[in-house]
């Protein structure tokens, strides 16, 4: 089935940032070619002086990228930045995104909840408390679907019939762990999967560390359940700690001798989670929109 034109615009995307490494540079060569969505044939050899590559590669990188984006066997849609859907980004930038799923959610207001593989019963305590609050104050929860905290959080949410953002390490078509996979498929079928990887990528352990980066960029405020000190989570949180965004963690945290880093962030601006009350500081504000008129009003 020929690819539709968003599809065909991503796949030069893809090709240019496989042969730049550059996201912004490639997106702008794209978007600068005098049909984004035409294939990159006849412009080869501009773009060959451009780059700095070989026609012959360009062709090529093209070819074996158009074929991954063919071979999808999930229905996955393309986020530009011109959408209305798509996400603002305060960090790294992500010029092309792909999802699967309730896009809407994208419209809704959302809270990043983040912890370690392998949490204490107290963490566990912690993540299940938060995410009923969620789901009572209507908004969504964005997450990984990593193992201990994040997948916790995205089962608790999906049986509170919630709504789940899940952002992926992998393409949306592909998932190294069956495990992943089955949770993967309750988020699709309510929620929404969104990934930074084209269906061309392959599935590669460092991809975290970009998935991570993306998180951090489209979030506006962060719950920490548990995190060891020097943990993962600690550079999506900081990320958004150090631009200003709503950053909290849990107070059972400060409880442990061992986790140093949980007190020097409350130093640095971290606010601490007890109750209901201290989770709505945090939450993005609703938009107008999302507003419920007052009746009295």
């Amino acid at each position: 089935m020929p690819l539709t034109p968003d599809k065909q615009r991503a796949v030069n995307y893809e090709t240019l940032y496989a042969l730049t490494g550059d996201r912004e540079r490639a997106y702008k060569l794209t978007m600068a070619l005098p049909d984004p969505e035409a294939p990159l044939d006849t412009g080869a050899e501009v773009l060959s002086e451009i780059t700095g590559k070989r026609a012959e590669e360009i062709v090529s990188m093209r070819s074996f990228v158009m074929q991954a984006f063919e071979s999808e066997r999930i229905e996955t849609k393309v986020i530009f930045p011109e959408s209305p859907l798509f996400p603002k980004q305060y960090g790294d930038y992500f010029p092309v995104l792909y999802a699967s799923g309730n896009m809407d959610l994208l419209k809704d207001r959302f809270l990043t909840v983040l912890g370690m593989p392998r949490p204490s019963m107290q963490g566990r305590f912690d993540v299940l408390q938060v995410v009923p609050h969620l789901a009572r104050e209507e908004a969504g929860l964005l997450v990984t679907l990593d193992e201990g905290i994040p997948s916790i959080a995205a089962e608790a949410m999906l049986s509170e019939n919630g709504r789940v953002i899940a952002v992926l390490s992998d393409p949306v078509s592909k998932c190294a762990s069956e495990k992943e996979a089955r949770i993967r498929a309750r988020v699709y079928a309510s929620g929404l999967l969104i990934s930074v990887f084209p269906p061309s990528a392959k599935i590669e352990r460092w991809h975290v560390m970009i998935r991570n980066g993306f998180i951090a960029s489209i979030s506006e405020g962060v719950f920490l359940a548990e995190e060891k000190d020097g943990g993962p989570s600690w550079s999506v949180f900081d990320k958004v700690l150090a631009r200003g965004g709503r950053a909290m963690l849990s107070s059972s945290m400060l409880e442990v001798p061992s986790y140093t880093w949980a007190a020097r962030h409350v130093e640095s601006g971290a606010l601490t989670y007890s109750s209901e009350k201290d989770l709505r500081r945090i939450l993005p504000r609703r938009t107008k929109a999302e507003e419920v008129p007052d009746l009295f009003s």
